[in-house]
């Protein structure tokens, strides 16, 4: 198999891996997700979009 073709799928090459983690630990960092220790990064932004949709 040719490993050029797939260069860019592997996950280092990839941006949205370090920037979803870096969002996840500044999210983390925050007083809100402190609030809720057992809420993801992923709960929180759901969260925030439902509570915007509902207001």
């Amino acid at each position: 198999m040719n490993d050029t073709k797939y260069k860019a799928l592997k996950l280092e090459n990839q941006l949205c891996f370090p920037l979803y983690a870096a969002f996840g630990e500044m999210a983390s960092r925050t007083d809100r997700i402190r609030m809720f220790p057992d809420l993801t990064y992923t709960r929180y932004i759901s969260m925030t979009v439902l509570r915007k949709q509902c207001s």
